[in-house]
């Protein structure tokens, strides 16, 4: 587009309605020319803005260029071009190079009929996404290609559903991973529906956005769990395998030189890494040429490439009439104007001329000169899709120049940059940032301090964004929060919105419900207590806070009892959940007594419900017989256990036979468990094959949701390495453990306190197939860290940690005899173990006595090996 249509663009022209027909792509095609860094929250605006700011803007601008036409007929002056717009994708100055291995499998898949609907491309900012997609597109004939803007997703899903589409048809959604994530989903579901429908994604990675799409869309999980695994991924390196860095930059130079009817310039020979952004390379081609002299690898090529770009502002302005001359002053402020809009880009009229008065020297400034400059600010980059604002292309550079504004404000007007933002310019502000932070250091500051300037927004904002950026955002509005000035109708809102289980936001929820219970008061009904204070207790759990939860969950449920004295079958369905999850936190304290009798409690009220009311209660029921054939197994009731267990896995296949996506998590965990009783019950050949349908199971689940569902993953790849050791299958079972450690450590760095005692246990356990594969050094490496970590678990809960700490202390000198290592250090961790099993057998012999026995034995054994050769003497049974 020459910069004549840019001027003649009207940006706030409205979306047409959709209609059956092709005809309404006009309303969802986007040619990536404006601000697409947005989330569901900042979907396209449809229709006009409404005669405000819009029409007095509209004269203005009206009138400016008649004068210009009149102007233009008299002299021969021009508006100097963008010289960052050379660099757009979208005007392929530069010819495409290489990536062929890349095309072919686009091809390929665009090609084979039976092939899935979605491909989603990833790569760092700068590798060239955008213009592979182009490329790609180009080489597709008898095919459409249209780019859709943000927030069309749902619109062109329904096009596609409704058949008025062309046979050969590719969708191209750019910055995927900020977009509407049920929109994407439907539009992906669409496009597998149709035939000869291609949709594919753009996204700088494939994280918890795409791993979570599924449940942004359940009404259609199921298909989205077949489309959205690993193997749609397509990974692109910065490296082009078939050019240098120096060949990229030197035939860029010469296309670029072309282009501009310059001199090719000499390109400096310098070492350039193989794995250099090919935009960067691009950039220093393109400098090159407009320095008419090798660079000398002097400055940052964005930051200079910024520097010519502002030259462009300066001239637009001039033509607009902001400057009557050219002064530093002058410039600085055009700069902020453009970086500033770079961050939070604008949705309509309204919020041009708002983010025109966060630049601090223009906050006083009267409404003619505001709207003199959102005009100007327009025309410089005016959105393809006629409903925002377009910003500086491509995305690095926009990032560099937001980033680099905002560092240069005093803290004051950094703060008032970001102070009242809507919840949309709060998401586009975190996710600039947020991109930023890989190429810009001081990205990470501007964080903090968007964060802090409204709380209760921009923990609104985190939601949306915080699994796009895991640890980036949640820690410090989890932080913030706890001290805010909040409405309690605000947090319970909120609350609502922050998924279950989420390792990402669990705590950000606990944040959130910790002021909710905390701000109840004598006034607030009982009802409302009891249902807060159970999502509390769930929160806790989460987070791995048990003592917390447990408190909490023994206050709820006396809440619904109370509550089902005065209507009991309005408040019997959730004291029964109640019960069930209350038996779990007692279990988790040690309390196995109490926890077998809460559980037994909450089946029969669950039974009694499905009596009156099967399809509705009959979930619950499933959910609370797996849970209770655990604790039926912790009292050593196994052939109970075992027949409860049956039941739970028979009710849970029902139930997938309804609803498989509902229900496909009750089915994985409850096969997990059943495993565990067969193998309890010596039916090992059936145990082995349950606990592999479970494992399985939990690895399709996480290809939809891995932050909902890693730790169910982990858990079964623990208890499968037991099997497979119990079936001799030592290698399989060494295989297994590792990748149930590796998961276990992976957890621990976004929830350590949830996850450090599955930790401990992993790691003593995978010490013992380390030592069965003569892995002895690593074993006794990881059987000591694994004491460690229960040592420090004991000082939080010794109750509830002290029987694992003894068996890992156990294994230690079980290692040891086994690696022929009898050391000191090993006499005395065993010895400390025998006395923890002393103990214990003392308050709980019928589950002690044995373990007690054979640590002892261990512990003799090791004296013996100490004070001379003993090859006589059997080594004792390891404990897991």
């Amino acid at each position: 587009m020459d910069r004549g249509a840019w001027r003649r663009h009207a940006w706030w022209a409205g979306i047409p309605s959709v209609v059956a027909g092709f005809g309404a792509w006009a309303a969802v095609a986007d040619d990536k020319t404006g601000w697409t860094v947005v989330s569901a929250a900042a979907a396209g605006v449809v229709g006009g803005f409404g005669p405000t700011v819009a029409d007095r803007l509209a004269a203005k601008r009206e009138a400016r260029r008649r004068g210009e036409d009149a102007l233009r007929v008299v002299t021969s002056a021009e508006l100097p071009a963008s010289v960052a717009w050379l660099l757009h994708p979208g005007r392929e100055v530069v010819d495409f190079l290489g990536r062929g291995w890349v095309l072919r499998q686009l091809e390929s898949w665009a090609t084979d009929p039976d092939a899935v609907a979605v491909r989603l491309l990833t790569g760092a900012g700068g590798v060239g996404k955008t213009r592979l997609a182009r490329e790609f597109a180009g080489r597709l004939p008898g095919w459409r290609c249209e780019w859709i803007h943000a927030g069309a997703e749902e619109q062109t899903a329904a096009l596609i559903a409704s058949g008025g589409v062309p046979s050969r048809l590719l969708v191209v959604v750019d910055y995927a991973e900020t977009r509407d994530r049920a929109g994407v989903a439907a539009l992906v579901c669409a496009a597998q529906r149709a035939t000869g429908v291609r949709v594919l994604l753009i996204a700088r990675g494939a994280g918890l956005w795409w791993e979570t799409l599924s449940a942004a869309y359940p009404q259609q999980a199921q298909l989205l769990d077949a489309l959205t695994g690993r193997s749609q991924v397509v990974e692109l390196p910065a490296r082009i395998e078939e050019s240098t860095p120096d060949e990229i930059v030197a035939l860029a130079a010469r296309d670029f030189a072309a282009h501009l009817g310059w001199p090719v310039p000499a390109v400096e020979a310098r070492h350039r890494p193989a794995d250099t952004p090919v935009l960067r390379l691009h950039a220093e081609a393109l400098l090159t040429v407009l320095d008419g002299q090798p660079r000398h690898g002097r400055y940052d090529v964005l930051t200079e490439v910024l520097g010519h770009e502002a030259r462009y502002w300066r001239f637009a302005a001039r033509r607009a009439g902001l400057l009557t001359a050219d002064d530093p002053a002058s410039d600085a402020l055009l700069r902020q104007v453009v970086g500033v809009a770079a961050l939070l880009g604008a949705d309509g009229p309204d919020e041009v001329a708002g983010l025109v008065r966060r630049v601090p020297a223009l906050v006083d400034a009267g409404p003619e000169r505001v709207d003199r400059y959102a005009a100007w600010l327009a025309d410089l980059y005016p959105a393809a899709d006629g409903t925002g604002l377009g910003v500086v292309q491509p995305d690095l550079l926009a990032e560099t120049l937001a980033v680099r504004v905002l560092i240069d404000y005093p803290a004051a007007e950094r703060v008032r940059v970001f102070t009242g933002l809507t919840v949309a310019q709060a998401v586009r502000a975190l996710t600039v940032l947020g991109r930023a932070r890989t190429h810009q250091a001081d990205a990470g500051a501007l964080i903090e301090v968007a964060l802090g300037v409204d709380v209760p927004r921009m923990v609104e904002a985190v939601i949306q964004v915080g699994v796009q950026f895991p640890g980036v955002f949640t820690p410090g509005a989890v932080r913030l929060l706890a001290d805010a000035e909040i409405d309690l109708g605000w947090a319970r809102r909120v609350a609502k919105l922050v998924p279950y289980p989420s390792t990402e936001l669990g705590r950000l929820a606990v944040a959130l419900t910790t002021r909710i219970v905390a701000g109840f008061t004598p006034d607030t009904p009982p009802g409302d207590q009891a249902r807060w204070m159970g999502e509390h207790a769930l929160r806790l759990a989460d987070v791995g806070r048990r003592s917390e939860a447990l408190t909490t969950s023994r206050e709820t449920i006396n809440l619904y009892q109370q509550l089902t004295t005065t209507n009991r079958d309005a408040h019997l369905p959730a004291l029964a959940i109640s019960l069930n999850n209350h038996a779990i936190r007692l279990a988790e304290a040690a309390q196995h007594t109490e926890a077998l009798t809460t559980s037994h409690e909450a089946v029969n009220l669950h039974r009694e419900l499905t009596t009156t009311n099967r399809d509705a209660h009959l979930p619950d029921l499933a959910m609370s017989l797996s849970n209770h054939a655990i604790r039926l197994a912790d009292a050593g009731r196994h052939t109970d256990a075992l027949t409860t267990s049956h039941e739970a896995v028979n009710l849970h296949r029902e139930l997938t036979t309804t609803n498989r996506d509902a229900y496909l998590p009750g089915l994985a965990v409850s096969l997990n468990n059943h495993a565990l009783r067969l193998a309890q019950a010596a039916q090992h050949t059936d145990a082995l094959t349950t606990s592999h349908e479970a494992v399985n199971l939990h690895r399709e689940l996480t290809t939809t949701n891995r932050d909902a569902y890693l730790p169910g993953l982990a858990l079964s790849l623990y208890n499968h390495a037991l099997l497979l050791t119990q079936a001799g299958q030592h290698t399989d079972a060494l295989t297994t453990s590792h990748e149930a450690v590796n998961l276990y450590h992976e957890l621990t760095t976004t929830n350590r306190d949830a996850h450090l005692p599955a930790l401990a246990a992993s790691l003593n356990n995978h010490a013992l197939r380390l030592a069965q594969a003569g892995q002895h050094t690593d074993a006794l490496t990881t059987s000591h860290e694994a004491v460690n970590l229960f040592h420090e678990l004991t000082t939080t809960n010794r109750d509830a940690h002290l029987p694992a700490l003894a068996t890992s202390l156990w294994n230690v000198g079980y290692i040891g005899l086994m690696a022929g290592t009898v050391t000191d250090e090993v006499i005395a961790l065993t010895a400390e173990g025998v006395r923890y099993f002393d103990e214990l057998a003392a308050a709980a012999p019928t589950t002690f006595e044995g373990r007690r026995q054979s640590a002892r034995r261990t512990l003799d054994r090791l004296y013996r090996a100490a004070a001379g050769p003993d090859g006589n003497a059997p080594l004792p049974d390891a404990e897991e």
